[in-house]
């Protein structure tokens, strides 16, 4: 998929002719949910910037031209369900997908700009990637000036190691044109056969102390006690 992206991000910028530099004039958004049955859903979000469709829209460029760019990044995600998005200053449109195999994550991309691998091995999920943002070919830093090209992944187990911003169990990555970037995540699931010993373990130290109070109670009150028989 985000294979698929770059080379359409290039097509699709080399197609529309002219773009303004304007900082923050464009955001990619992709979001990962992990599932636990090793299937992955998701969104993309293509949008630009209000303040940049006001200034293209001043240099000749009309909406049509604008939604055809953000068609042709949206057309590399396997998702059918599309609707708009308006959030933050930034207008355009979120692509759906569900029930993704787990497998089509292990070695994603792989082109001239980066890739992106999910895998989840016994009790472990990792996420490992690689972009290069300094190549033209992908967004030109000096036409894309701080667009904003967000990746985030949602695992269903607790992450114990991230190197993006995490937040419950989603770790986010924030990535700009112009620069390299490296996005590592490790999550591990709880073993539930450690929750089984622990479990019986309770269980077994519960019964032994109402045993104990239980024999000392009738071993207090008893035929054979003392005290009990003086009363």
């Amino acid at each position: 998929m985000l294979g698929l992206l770059t080379r359409r991000v290039l097509l699709a910028a080399a197609a529309l002719g002219l773009l303004v530099a304007t900082s923050g004039c464009l955001r990619l958004d992709l979001g990962l949910q992990v599932r636990p049955d090793d299937t992955v859903g998701g969104e993309f979000t293509a949008a630009w910037s209000d303040e940049f469709a006001a200034q293209a829209a001043d240099q000749g460029l009309d909406q049509a031209q604008l939604d055809a760019f953000l068609d042709a990044l949206l057309d590399g995600v396997p998702g059918t369900e599309r609707t708009p998005y308006t959030e933050g200053g930034y207008t355009g449109y979120t692509a759906t997908f569900t029930n993704r195999p787990l497998a089509d994550f292990a070695d994603f991309g792989g082109d001239d700009w980066g890739y992106l691998r999910l895998d989840h091995s016994g009790r472990e999920y990792t996420l490992d990637s690689h972009w290069d943002l300094r190549a033209a070919g992908f967004l030109d830093p000096a036409a894309f000036e701080g667009a904003e090209i967000l990746v985030s992944v949602d695992f269903p187990a607790r992450v114990t190691e991230h190197n993006g911003e995490l937040e419950g169990r989603t770790v986010t990555w924030t990535m700009t044109p112009g620069d390299e970037y490296d996005l590592t995540a490790t999550a591990v699931e709880n073993d539930g056969r450690a929750f089984l010993i622990i479990g019986i373990a309770f269980v077994v130290v519960v019964c032994g102390l109402l045993w104990l109070w239980q024999w000392r109670r009738l071993r207090r009150f008893s035929v054979g006690n003392p005290s009990a028989q003086g009363r």
